[in-house]
């Protein structure tokens, strides 16, 4: 189970940290220089809060280690792809620029990060013009879990009836209601080198964050199990922190809006295998771009 902490997201948060273990830090009672106790018994004003997650890395958590199961590396490295691909041709539906167009420079940016070919990606910008529609399936996996399919289909009748037939085959269903299991959020990715080359550690994330405005900052792995930090923020604010992040020297290697899990269920092993089945057969769809879970 992850830990975590929260801390008042002010400038006075970092000295009044205390260890909970290796690098996690929780806050402690603490009061700005020169505040006053309210007369009336009650305590000084907090500013916003910031959660601060220490995930565990895809080895040592038990559903990262099951739903992170890779095939052969060139075969995982073209799925990879195809996914950027479908990225690609959405977020060029607001225009083929990506100097006017923020999405798509930052998927291209995620694009040139993984060295997708030059070809593949300029393939995806010709199709600006085809009639894809954008879809987000609600549906329910083993064990109560909440699903939520994004899709990108030149025929929403054909993909609805896939995604079904998928998910009824391997214990899930569609179902209506997953949505409220998840918050639209801002995430950005960086690495954990700063642009000098130094090491990040979770407590520096943890001081950067709160001065960039982030509201969560989490350590876990990419795909390719390299140690990454994950910023979440307001969806409207996403932008600002990204630019704020890499003022501060960071290296944001993607900034998109995800989907996150606002609750979370833990999962029996037979169900946490099925459930890896079934997101998995998910994602194999050409169709699909992203599959969220609200998984412990």
């Amino acid at each position: 189970m992850a830990a975590w902490a929260v801390v008042s997201l002010s400038r006075t948060a970092a000295p009044c940290l205390r260890a909970l273990g290796p690098g996690i830090r929780a806050a402690l009672p603490c009061v700005s220089p020169g505040s006053q106790p309210d007369p009336r018994g009650r305590s000084p004003a907090r500013g916003r809060t910031l959660h601060l997650t220490m995930a565990a890395p895809a080895g040592h958590n038990k559903w990262s280690k099951v739903r992170h199961i890779k095939g052969p590396k060139d075969a995982e490295r073209s799925r990879i792809f195809s996914k950027l691909a479908l990225s690609i041709r959405l977020a060029v539906r607001g225009g083929p620029n990506p100097d006017l167009n923020s999405n798509l420079a930052h998927i291209l940016e995620v694009c040139r990060n993984k060295q997708m070919p030059k070809s593949t990606i300029e393939a995806s910008l010709k199709m600006e013009k085809t009639k894809d529609i954008y879809l987000l399936y609600e549906g329910r996996g083993p064990g109560g879990s909440s699903l939520l399919i994004e899709a990108l289909s030149n025929s929403g009748s054909k993909c609805y009836s896939d995604i079904k037939h998928i998910l009824n085959k391997n214990g899930g269903m569609m179902a209506e209601g997953a949505r409220h299991s998840f918050d639209k959020k801002g995430v950005i990715v960086v690495g954990v080198e700063d642009r000098e080359k130094k090491e990040v550690n979770l407590e520096r994330a943890l001081e950067l964050a709160i001065e960039a405005g982030a509201e969560d900052v989490k350590e876990t792995e990419d795909e390719e199990e390299k140690n990454i930090f994950k910023f979440t923020c307001d969806a409207s604010s996403l932008h600002q922190v990204r630019k704020k992040l890499e003022s501060l020297g960071l290296c944001p290697v993607s900034c998109t809006l995800e989907f996150i899990p606002n609750t979370k269920v833990q999962l029996a092993n037979p169900d946490m295998e099925q459930a890896a089945h079934l997101i998995q057969a998910l994602s194999n769809h050409e169709d699909v771009i992203q599959v969220y879970d609200n998984i412990e």
